[in-house]
């Protein structure tokens, strides 16, 4: 009798950790510290590698690939109904020390460029948060995605493409 695959999803513990192997693995030999920047909704993220070197020259570099989906299958796994996820997280590595993980659930995150409103609505439709857990500049920005669906609605109305 045969054993059925194993369809079971890492642990978000084991997807980081897999992040900071690939970003050791990436990184160039003389590195002292690196930092990785993660912004996540659930239709766009972004991702941003910096750090120094033991010479203390600054230290730019891409992500490793797939490091993006990795981060947002560790967001998907952190959702909590009711409660959400969170938006960004930071990564920090020093030589000869372990990493650090900061996750942002409250505080608003600063988009380079900054991205449309409807960008947090379909967020809150895909990760819902009760309306306790809705941060004021959140509930600025789902307000502001709302009024663009509904002239997007009426312009649709006016021209017939509803």
């Amino acid at each position: 009798m045969s054993t059925p695959p194993n369809n079971r999803q890492p642990e978000p513990d084991q997807i980081r950790q897999q992040v900071v192997d690939s970003l050791l693995a990436s990184a160039p030999p003389d590195w002292a510290e690196i930092r990785l920047e993660f912004r996540a909704s659930s239709t766009i993220c972004q991702a941003e590698v910096s750090g120094s070197t033991l010479t203390g020259a600054p230290l730019l570099m891409p992500p490793p690939e797939g490091t993006t989906g990795r981060l947002k299958a560790v967001r998907a796994a952190m959702f909590e109904p009711g409660r959400g996820t969170w938006f960004s997280l930071h990564i920090g590595v020093k030589r000869n020390g372990s990493p650090e993980y900061r996750f942002n659930y409250t505080d608003a995150t600063h988009w380079r460029p900054p991205v449309a409103p409807t960008v947090f609505t379909l967020d809150q439709e895909r990760f819902p948060r009760d309306d306790q857990h809705i941060p004021d500049w959140l509930r600025e920005r789902l307000a502001e995605g709302a009024a663009v669906e509904r002239a997007f609605q009426q312009r649709d109305a006016r021209t017939g493409d509803a």
